[in-house]
Protein backbone atom coordinates (compact mmCIF):
# COMPACT_ATOMS: atom_id res chain seq x y z
CA UNK A 1 0.00 0.00 0.00
CA UNK A 2 2.90 2.33 0.76
CA UNK A 3 5.55 3.25 -1.77
CA UNK A 4 8.09 0.42 -1.55
CA UNK A 5 10.92 2.93 -1.52
CA UNK A 6 10.14 3.74 2.12
CA UNK A 7 10.63 0.12 3.15
CA UNK A 8 13.80 -0.04 1.05
CA UNK A 9 15.11 3.16 2.60
CA UNK A 10 14.51 1.85 6.14
CA UNK A 11 16.23 -1.44 5.33
CA UNK A 12 19.26 0.32 3.79
CA UNK A 13 19.52 2.58 6.83
CA UNK A 14 19.35 -0.42 9.16
CA UNK A 15 21.87 -2.47 7.18
CA UNK A 16 24.21 0.37 6.25
CA UNK A 17 24.70 -1.23 2.86
CA UNK A 18 22.87 -1.47 -0.44
CA UNK A 19 24.05 -5.06 -0.88
CA UNK A 20 22.96 -6.26 2.57
CA UNK A 21 19.61 -4.51 2.20
CA UNK A 22 19.17 -6.05 -1.24
CA UNK A 23 19.80 -9.52 0.17
CA UNK A 24 17.21 -8.99 2.92
CA UNK A 25 14.67 -7.61 0.44
CA UNK A 26 15.35 -10.25 -2.23
CA UNK A 27 16.28 -7.54 -4.72
CA UNK A 28 19.43 -6.78 -6.64
CA UNK A 29 21.77 -4.14 -5.25
CA UNK A 30 21.19 -2.15 -8.44
CA UNK A 31 17.43 -2.14 -7.85
CA UNK A 32 17.95 -0.94 -4.28
CA UNK A 33 20.34 1.82 -5.38
CA UNK A 34 17.88 2.96 -8.05
CA UNK A 35 15.06 3.16 -5.50
CA UNK A 36 17.19 5.20 -3.09
CA UNK A 37 18.44 7.47 -5.89
CA UNK A 38 14.85 8.03 -7.05
CA UNK A 39 13.73 8.79 -3.51
CA UNK A 40 16.57 11.27 -2.99
CA UNK A 41 15.81 12.90 -6.32
CA UNK A 42 12.12 13.23 -5.48
CA UNK A 43 12.88 14.66 -2.04
CA UNK A 44 15.77 16.77 -3.36
CA UNK A 45 17.72 15.63 -0.31
CA UNK A 46 20.77 13.41 0.20
CA UNK A 47 19.67 10.69 2.60
CA UNK A 48 23.02 8.87 2.56
CA UNK A 49 26.61 9.90 2.15
CA UNK A 50 28.39 7.45 -0.09
CA UNK A 51 32.02 6.84 0.88
CA UNK A 52 34.75 4.37 0.04
CA UNK A 53 33.91 2.65 3.32
CA UNK A 54 30.20 2.28 2.57
CA UNK A 55 27.15 4.33 3.42
CA UNK A 56 26.57 6.81 6.18
CA UNK A 57 23.14 8.24 6.82
CA UNK A 58 22.92 12.03 6.76
CA UNK A 59 21.14 14.16 9.37
CA UNK A 60 18.31 14.63 6.87
CA UNK A 61 18.30 10.86 6.41
CA UNK A 62 18.07 10.30 10.17
CA UNK A 63 15.07 12.59 10.40
CA UNK A 64 13.44 10.96 7.38
CA UNK A 65 14.14 7.50 8.86
CA UNK A 66 12.18 8.29 12.03
CA UNK A 67 9.22 9.51 10.00
CA UNK A 68 9.42 6.61 7.53
CA UNK A 69 9.30 4.10 10.38
CA UNK A 70 6.31 5.92 11.88
CA UNK A 71 4.50 5.97 8.52
CA UNK A 72 5.12 2.28 7.89
CA UNK A 73 3.91 1.35 11.38
CA UNK A 74 0.86 3.62 11.11
CA UNK A 75 -0.14 2.15 7.74
CA UNK A 76 0.35 -1.38 9.07
CA UNK A 77 -1.95 -0.65 12.02
CA UNK A 78 -4.54 0.96 9.73
CA UNK A 79 -4.53 -2.09 7.45
CA UNK A 80 -4.88 -4.45 10.41
CA UNK A 81 -7.71 -2.41 11.88
CA UNK A 82 -9.58 -2.41 8.56
CA UNK A 83 -9.14 -6.20 8.25
CA UNK A 84 -10.43 -6.76 11.80
CA UNK A 85 -13.50 -4.62 11.16
CA UNK A 86 -14.16 -6.37 7.86
CA UNK A 87 -13.79 -9.82 9.43
CA UNK A 88 -16.09 -8.81 12.29
CA UNK A 89 -18.74 -7.57 9.87
CA UNK A 90 -18.49 -10.76 7.81
CA UNK A 91 -18.70 -12.91 10.93
CA UNK A 92 -21.79 -10.99 12.05
CA UNK A 93 -23.48 -11.43 8.65
CA UNK A 94 -22.75 -15.17 8.66
CA UNK A 95 -24.12 -15.52 12.19
CA UNK A 96 -27.25 -13.59 11.24
CA UNK A 97 -27.81 -15.81 8.20
CA UNK A 98 -27.29 -18.95 10.24
CA UNK A 99 -29.69 -17.68 12.86
CA UNK A 100 -32.40 -17.08 10.26
CA UNK A 101 -32.07 -20.49 8.62
CA UNK A 102 -31.51 -22.56 11.76
CA UNK A 103 -34.58 -21.26 13.61
CA UNK A 104 -37.45 -23.59 12.61
CA UNK A 105 -40.03 -20.94 13.43
CA UNK A 106 -38.47 -18.61 10.87
CA UNK A 107 -38.57 -21.15 8.04
CA UNK A 108 -41.34 -20.56 5.56
CA UNK A 109 -42.64 -23.84 4.14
Amino acid sequence: MVDGRLETFVKVAECGSFTKAADDLYLTPTAVMKQINALEKELEVALFERTNHGLRITRAGESFLQDARYILEYVSRAEQKAREIFEGENRKMVEERRGKTSDPAKKSW
